[in-house]
Order: C-alpha cells, then structure tokens, then sequence
C-alpha cells in the first residue's frame, strides 16, 4: 500500500543528510516531493517540511498540494528557503497550496485516513502524517533512523519544541515509521527512546 521513491542524485539534501531525501505514495496522495521523483498519476502531496529537500520535485508535475500555513509562505515568498533553493540550482514551486493543514486535520483516502500532527523542531511548521488503519506515521526530518536526530541548527529550527514533539509522537500507536530520508523501518517504541536523547541535546 506504501511506495517508496528515492530522490535523484542531484537532491539538494544529499551533502547534509548523507542520503537522498524520500517520498512515499499512499492511494491519492503522495509524502513530500524530493528532485528526480515521479509520481504516476496526480496525488494530492502532503509536505512535511519547506526545506528545498522536500519540495524541488513540485516543480516537476501540477499535482496539488497541502502544506503548513509557515511553509506555504516559505515556498511562496524570497525566504531563505526558496532562495537556498535557487542558489543549489533549484527553483522552488512558488505557487501557493491547494490546502492549508492544522493540528488534527483528517485527510480522506480510499480505505484510510491520513492524520495531521504539527511537529516543531527541525523546522518552523514542520508536520507529520499518521495513518492510524497502518499505525504508520510519515515524519519527514522529525524523526530519523539509527537513533540518529535532526539538525535544528538551521536559523528556521525551533530546538525547543523538538522534546514536545516527540512526546506528541509517543502518544499515538506507531508501528512503522517512513522518515524523509532512508527507508521505512518499525520500532513500537522508537520515538519515546529519543525523547531523553533530545533533552540532553538541547
């Protein structure tokens, strides 16, 4: 029911996180939309984050999409991020979401629904996507692999909301985890095991 698609060698995400960012395909929609990926068809793209990573590949096919009310205005808008964009060789969407998405939105798919969780932390507006039938949770740069954590010192991070986050995260029954760069893995407990991590951190 989930496919994964790996972004191209070209993905401005590559140098910083070490590998490309991925999207993912659920019925009608589509998790983020990284360089070189092509969704077949026309899903509605839910983005998790601004970062140029996750939102080069817009430019490559007229799907609409959703997207927090901060990153609408950062693809949008001469922010740093669509100018990072530009600059690595990229050039941002710039048009504005078909949807903008809140804490506890529910998106309606065939045969399951998506939830939306505001995730703080590795970025201003940062969201992830649960799907409670697959106990599965989309977490784009919120949530890594290999006990490893995501950056917040980019001038849009927000450290302190990270710890908040992730207890947000440990409430609900996850079971697999598709994060936005690597592939899907399943840990029950994954993200409470982060939670001190991230309080030491910061």
């Amino acid at each position: 029911m989930i496919e994964v698609c790996r972004g191209s060698s070209r993905d401005p995400g590559r140098s910083s996180s070490g590998t490309v960012a991925t999207g993912y395909r659920i019925g009608d929609y589509a998790i983020d939309a990284p360089e070189g990926v092509r969704y077949e068809g026309s899903p509605f793209v839910l983005i998790t984050h601004a970062h140029c990573d996750h939102i080069c590949g817009l430019t490559q096919y007229n799907s609409g999409y959703g997207c927090s009310e901060f990153a609408a205005v950062a693809i949008t808008k001469p922010l740093e991020e669509a100018t990072l964009c530009t600059h690595l060789g990229f050039e941002p969407p710039r048009r504005p979401p078909e949807k903008i998405l809140h804490e506890g939105d529910m998106l309606e798919g065939d045969g399951f629904s998506i939830e939306v969780i505001e995730t703080p932390g590795h970025s201003k507006g940062s969201l992830c996507f649960y799907v409670p039938d697959l106990k599965t949770a989309f977490t784009g740069d919120t949530v890594f692999g290999g006990q490893a954590l995501p950056s917040c010192t980019l001038p849009t991070s927000e450290p302190g909301k990270l710890v908040d986050s992730y207890e947000k995260l440990a409430s609900y029954e996850i079971e697999k985890i598709c994060p936005g760069h690597g592939g899907p893995f399943s840990s029950k407990h994954y993200v409470e095991s982060l939670i001190p991590m991230v309080a030491d951190f910061i």
